[in-house]
């Protein structure tokens, strides 16, 4: 055994904080994975906490607070699965969650803030009680859901290309903690698990836009009536359709079996938990807002697919609008007309905190433009605006902005505004925060 000298004891012992000053090294005090790590993990090695959310169960969250980060997670549909992120509190939090209720909205992200709960946005599906895979993920401003199948086995490290994604922008929370939410006592037979919802991180798949369209501002912002866009509707009962899944042909039955009895929809959701779904919405379309605010009286959406069962759906929405005298526009079809537009609807919504890279990006799905909203992002919270600042200070970002940096310096198209977002980004890492 080699002899240890007095000198290198003391130089250890000043070099080694983790050892002090209570002479132990624990768990807690040493480094562990954020990325492509499973909460089965974090809950081993004491990296979680929990948190109520409103009143229909508990989330778990890693306790690591971050700013850009995805959650993923293998779902029983049944339970209204829900994934969170940048969770602040219990009234404070983004939400990715499968409600095969709906009437062909059964994929949703939405935000609960100070506890008013607001409907950003929906793919226009319906989704059966089976397993799948679901994802939230943040990167600046820019915030996904995205839907997975999953019919054959999947490795969580190596996700495929998601079978569908749901954007939204949206400035209400700069950072915070991500996670699952756990079994709601009204429907046990389910839900998440933590060795199958995972830490990731996020991801860009972004679907360009149909056509962009001004709506009015609906809803109180409680659970059952959230904030959402006012959108025309065409509900009709499933069994006037021919092409319609088995699954929905067996909730119809369900229905009618009950309503025969003479059940009403409120003993119907007592007794399963649930109104068994008799309708489908022919009007549905796939959309996601950008900085949708229950305070104004119109907000912008932009939709990304038609409805499954009655093609046109889209331009019924766009008829609708029109008769309001409300805004529509076409997708864009570059970045100047995408940044046209954006300037254009500045004017009216002063409480837009996002930028036109934020707009182009969800308008036109280009994953280069997700790098220069990414980069205004950070300058505007660490060095401009500073809305969120409190949020941010804290958390270890000198490695983001790095890593950003060497992504948009590989990028070789718009080569004079990636130059000026990285610029920004070396003044935000100069200045510090």
């Amino acid at each position: 055994m080699p002899i240890v000298k007095l000198w290198q004891l003391l130089e250890h012992k000043s070099k080694t904080p983790i050892d002090h000053p209570d002479s132990s090294v624990t768990r807690a005090k040493l480094e562990y994975p954020t990325v492509n790590v499973s909460f089965a993990y974090l809950a081993a090695i004491d990296q979680v906490l929990f948190c109520s959310e409103r009143a229909y169960g508990c989330c778990v969250l890693a306790r690591t607070t971050f700013t850009d980060k995805a959650a993923f997670g293998a779902c029983q549909v049944n339970m209204c699965p829900e994934i969170v992120g940048r969770v602040v509190d219990k009234a404070n939090f983004y939400v990715s969650v499968y409600n095969p209720t709906s009437s062909t909205a059964d994929h949703e992200l939405a935000k609960s803030v100070a506890g008013a709960w607001t409907r950003i946005a929906t793919e226009a599906i319906d989704i059966d009680y089976s397993g799948r895979g679901l994802m939230l993920s943040c990167s600046g401003s820019s915030i996904k859901s995205m839907r997975f199948e999953l019919p054959v086995p999947r490795d969580p490290l190596s996700l495929p290309p998601p079978n569908y994604t749901i954007s939204v922008t949206d400035t209400s929370f700069a950072s915070g903690r991500f996670g699952y939410r756990t079994s709601a006592p009204t429907a046990p037979h389910g839900s998440c698990l933590p060795d199958s919802v995972y830490l990731k991180p996020p991801a860009s798949e972004v679907l360009r836009a149909i056509a962009i369209i001004e709506t009015e501002t609906i809803g109180d912002g409680s659970y059952e009536s959230p904030f959402r866009p006012s959108m025309s509707e065409d509900l009709v009962d499933v069994s006037e359709l021919q092409s319609i899944p088995d699954f929905l042909k067996l909730e119809k039955r369900k229905y009618d079996m009950l309503k025969a009895k003479g059940f009403t929809e409120e003993e119907m959701n007592v007794l399963l938990g649930y109104v068994p779904q008799h309708q489908v919405n022919l009007n549905s379309v796939s959309w996601g807002a950008f900085e949708f605010s229950e305070k104004s009286p119109t907000n912008i959406i932009v939709v990304s697919s038609d409805n499954p069962y009655s093609p046109g759906a889209v331009d019924r929405q766009i008829e609708s609008a029109r008769k309001k005298r409300l805004r529509t526009l076409r997708s864009p079809r570059d970045y100047g007309e995408a940044v046209s537009q954006y300037n254009t609807l500045r004017r009216d919504f002063e409480h837009w905190l996002a930028g036109k890279d934020n707009y182009a990006y969800q308008a036109l799905g280009w994953g280069e433009l997700e790098l220069f909203a990414a980069a205004d992002f950070y300058y505007g919270e660490l060095l401009e605006h500073k809305t969120h600042y409190e949020q941010l200070r804290q958390i270890e970002l000198e490695n983001t902005l790095k890593t950003l940096i060497e992504k948009l310096e590989k990028v070789e198209v718009l080569k004079s505004e990636r130059d000026k977002h990285i610029y920004k980004l070396r003044s935000v890492l100069k200045k510090g925060w």
